[in-house]
């Protein structure tokens, strides 16, 4: 059904240009990637296979197409005059290869109606939270990635909470107001509506630095038949000043107790030279239950153009008390390749 509402809404993006009015927007966009990394393990207990392998995106520990930047969709703009438009937007995953389900058939991203105008922009249906900054690491989308390997919240476990995932039946608002920016996001639960979640942002542009705060309230919200009862609070920053950028993250994840709280620590910094962009990343977890861990990723960025980039680097995750090896309990994984993306 996912590929045939996919390939219906495809070709009406094609078919627009004849019908559409002269008040309508539409564009067809998309992005894929694909890799090639080598991965190894240390106290695995000889249980993960060294070795190459081709994936999407995925960590250093896990050769995976989850996590990636592959998409496909179709955005609609309809103006509807006094400075005011209408909005849709479809988006679904596209997967090179996992496990033989190759192609549109892994989920959905952005799937969304909403309004922009002098008043802000209001979008409702399926999105991304308030709390999302994924974007804000250079090796988002990549087996280098932070998110996947230690050093911020990812989108699987946190319920589409965290850093680059997505979550049904919301509404989110967002406008800008001198140096300050605002997005607030609100998620039904249908179960009952007293569990609904909500999410904030708060951006501040002071010139060369973008400063940061968000914060994820989901006590007892339900998605996907998962019942979630968590809190997660960031605080970041984003210098840029010529070749140089830096950013860095502070994440505390309130678990409710039952010592599974956490926080987590990233910091990034890229040199750009032409249409090269050098990035070393550092990052580490802090876990009440003593599962530790630590993470540092180097990697060289060309730039062929602003659509079209290849990437090549080396990685190294670890996890303390990981109760893999009982002599040790220590876990790390190294990884080095690279691949290319392609937007359109």
């Amino acid at each position: 059904m996912k590929k045939q509402i996919l390939a219906v809404a495809v070709a009406g993006a094609f078919a627009v240009p004849a019908f559409a009015a002269a008040d309508s927007d539409v564009t067809l966009f998309g992005q894929l990637q694909t890799q090639i990394v080598h991965h190894s393990a240390s106290g695995d207990g000889d249980t993960f296979e060294s070795g190459f392998r081709q994936h999407d995106a995925g960590g250093l520990g896990s050769a995976s197409d989850g996590a990636g930047p592959n998409r496909i969709g179709v955005m609609v703009n309809h103006d509807l005059g006094n400075g005011m438009t209408a909005l849709a937007k479809l988006e679904g995953d596209f997967r090179t290869g996992a496990a033989g389900s190759a192609g549109f058939n892994s989920g959905n991203r952005d799937i969304y109606v909403g309004l922009d105008g002098n008043f802000g922009r209001v979008i409702a249906g399926r999105m991304s939270s308030s709390y999302n900054t994924a974007g804000k690491d250079p090796l988002n989308g990549t087996f280098l990635q932070a998110r996947t390997n230690g050093a911020r919240l990812g989108g699987g476990p946190e319920g589409g909470f965290g850093n680059g995932s997505y979550v049904d039946r919301g509404v989110r608002y967002s406008n800008s107001f001198g140096m300050m920016s605002l997005d607030l996001g609100v998620f039904l639960d249908n179960n009952d509506d007293s569990n609904t979640a909500f999410s904030g942002r708060l951006n501040f542009d002071l010139g060369p630095v973008d400063l940061y705060v968000a914060h994820v309230n989901a006590d007892d919200y339900q998605g996907g038949g998962v019942n979630y009862d968590y809190r997660n609070t960031k605080i970041g920053a984003d210098w840029k000043s010529g070749p140089f950028r830096v950013v860095g993250e502070f994440e505390d994840a309130d678990r409710g107790g039952n010592n599974m709280d956490f926080q987590t620590a990233f910091v990034s910094g890229t040199y750009s030279m032409g249409r090269n962009d050098f990035v070393l990343n550092l990052g580490m977890t802090d876990a009440d239950n003593d599962m530790d861990r630590e993470y540092v990723a180097l990697a060289v960025k060309h730039n062929f153009s602003n659509r079209v980039m290849a990437f090549a680097g080396v990685g190294y995750t670890s996890a303390d008390n990981a109760a893999i090896v009982p002599d040790t309990g220590d876990l790390s994984f190294t990884g080095v390749g690279g691949g290319m993306r392609v937007s359109f």
